[in-house]
């Protein structure tokens, strides 16, 4: 497996050049980034400055990025694929070609993509409020669940159309710049796809352009709520996993936590990995330099273990 990178998902907010913003990723020992999709228009000249000086790889980029010009705000959902509205899947669909335009330039191996809503919107806080109060899997709990599930069928089957309209030309763009598209699970059940829906997104598109992008905090909060199991959700997956976004999780939604800081058991999925995986440490911006060098000590040491 290729040495795990680091989003800049931890450092951009706090930062005016991206030279700089590089750097300290560089100097706590990382040799490869993801550049997050909270990267302004204003550090690009930066980046590029330190992508031409071969201070760091830059191995995959997060849609969108850099941020639309026309979005105030850092938001990996601003525009939407799944969209009822034909103009705002228009500028997902160009604001995803532009960062794949960028991506190409600086030799990155992927992109990452989330690709829109299904509904019922809201259900996931619900769930994890129950959760808290100490009602898993009480009457309460299971009907939402149900009838989520129920709510989900029909809107699904109207998503699924206006998101592969957008990703058909997104696709082919990738495979005309040599790039990998990776397709994200995401935390909250009403997002699309989800696990049951992902086999028949993945299966419309050709496997040597899109893949599974698997996130593992992600993954756990599903569990953690019921909804699949982690370890046979990548294990399915991971014929087509492209990468992963690798941090820790405490139930039942406290993500982007330091390796060691949660309840994943990383030494017992890591084996499902394939080798050739691009890994990502996507930690919640703020932590200490510390966990995130101990972090990337931890999860080479899984990794070693893991064959």
């Amino acid at each position: 497996m290729s040495p795990v990178a680091l989003s800049t998902c931890w450092n951009s907010y706090r930062h005016q050049d991206g030279c700089d913003m590089l750097k300290e990723i560089r100097q706590l020992g990382f040799s490869a980034v993801e550049l997050g999709h909270g990267i302004r228009l204003s550090l690009w000249p930066g980046i590029v400055k330190a992508w031409e000086q071969d201070l760091i790889k830059i191995n995959s980029l997060h849609n969108f990025c850099p941020v639309p010009t026309s979005v105030f705000h850092p938001n990996p959902n601003c525009y939407e694929f799944s969209d009822p509205r034909p103009e705002v899947r228009g500028l997902a669909r160009r604001a995803t070609e532009e960062t794949l335009r960028q991506a190409a330039k600086f030799g990155a191996r992927a992109v990452v993509l989330h690709l829109g809503w299904a509904g019922p919107r809201k259900i996931t806080r619900k769930l994890e409020a129950l959760y808290l109060r100490g009602a898993y899997l009480n009457r309460r709990y299971t009907d939402l669940k149900v009838h989520a599930v129920q709510e989900r069928r029909e809107a699904a089957a109207l998503v699924w159309p206006r998101v592969k309209e957008c990703l058909d030309p997104i696709v082919a763009l990738a495979g005309e710049l040599k790039l990998k598209l990776g397709f994200e699970i995401r935390e909250d059940f009403e997002e699309f796809p989800h696990e049951e829906e992902m086999p028949l997104v993945l299966d419309a598109f050709p496997a040597d352009i899109v893949g599974y992008w698997h996130d593992f905090g992600h993954a756990a909060r599903k569990e953690f709520l019921g909804w699949h199991s982690h370890a046979e959700t990548l294990r399915l997956r991971a014929p087509r996993l492209l990468g992963c976004h690798i941090h820790d999780c405490r139930r039942p939604q406290e993500d982007h936590l330091p390796l060691g800081h949660g309840e994943i058991d990383f030494s017992a999925l890591l084996p499902a990995l394939p080798q050739t995986a691009i890994a990502v440490l996507e930690l919640s911006p703020g932590t200490p330099e510390e966990q995130v060098i101990a972090s990337r000590h931890l999860w080479n040491s899984y990794a070693a273990a893991s064959g």
